[in-house]
């Protein structure tokens, strides 16, 4: 009996190295960027805010927080993270050095022409965000929106779950409750997640816990009352670990994680303008 399932895991470990050898095959292919997740940019006022999207997602969860900002003469600008807008095998052969250079490419490209750079960052998008959030002296503040430190479930998912999944599988289809995939239909996004990238996701989680440390500038936590995914503690550890003087944390009313997405973001996007005009 043990041979028969220590052969089944071998075959499934084969088929998932095929299987990955095929994807990066693939990936020398030209391929277009799924509809509505191209980046965006609307040039209006002197400060610019920089709006890093989250993981597996797309700029499309920004399109109306851009044009609210915009209409408070803030210039806005929502690039397309490596890996994302087009295929989820594309995603599974970025390495997480590539979102964080990419960031940083963003940030010198606009300090070129603006001297105020706001960095906002939905979800992982504020990881990468804390991570370069001293790339520049350009860079006036942080908005961080739902971003994770802490998990639910981490310590299970991450060192028992996603192990034995990562050995068998490639992808993982995302689950939704139907009150949760009324919001994410707004955006544009992947529906499965490339197992491969979660451990780099993890690395900059990582990375952006030891930035906390040296980030003085203003910075702005934003968590959901009952989000599903992030575990709060997560705000409560920004909060303490940064030096900065100008911090602050606000709660959004009972939202799905992607609470910009959802009934209460005019509520979140009034906070953030706010605060990047108050800076």
């Amino acid at each position: 009996m043990i041979e028969y399932f220590v052969g089944l895991w071998a075959l499934l470990r084969f088929f998932k190295g095929f299987q990955f050898f095929l994807i990066r095959r693939r990936s020398k292919i030209p391929i277009k960027t799924m509809g509505g997740a191209s980046p965006f940019m609307i040039k209006k006022g002197k400060k610019v805010a920089l709006l890093i999207h989250g993981f597996t997602t797309s700029p499309k969860e920004f399109r109306n927080l851009g044009g609210f900002l915009s209409k408070g003469d803030i210039s806005v600008y929502a690039p397309l993270l490596p890996g994302h807008g087009t295929s989820p095998e594309r995603l599974s052969i970025i390495k997480s050095y590539q979102w964080v250079e990419f960031i940083e490419e963003q940030i010198r490209m606009l300090s070129k022409d603006y001297n105020e750079i706001f960095l906002v960052g939905n979800s992982f998008g504020g990881n990468l965000a804390l991570v370069n959030a001293n790339v520049s002296k350009k860079v006036k503040g942080v908005i961080t929106l739902a971003t994770p430190i802490f998990f639910y479930k981490e310590r299970f998912g991450n060192r028992i779950l996603l192990p034995l999944l990562k050995s068998i599988k490639v992808f993982q289809k995302k689950k939704y409750s139907s009150s949760a995939k009324r919001v994410v239909n707004k955006g544009v996004a992947y529906d499965s997640i490339p197992l491969n990238s979660i451990s780099h996701v993890l690395r900059v989680v990582k990375l952006s816990k030891k930035s906390l440390k040296s980030i003085r500038k203003p910075l702005l936590v934003m968590q959901v009352d009952g989000d599903e995914i992030v575990d709060v503690r997560s705000s409560e550890f920004i909060m303490s670990n940064s030096p900065s003087k100008n911090k602050e944390v606000f709660t959004v009313p009972k939202s799905y994680h992607v609470f910009i997405l959802d009934k209460y973001a005019k509520v979140a996007y009034k906070r953030i303008l706010e605060f990047i005009k108050k800076y």
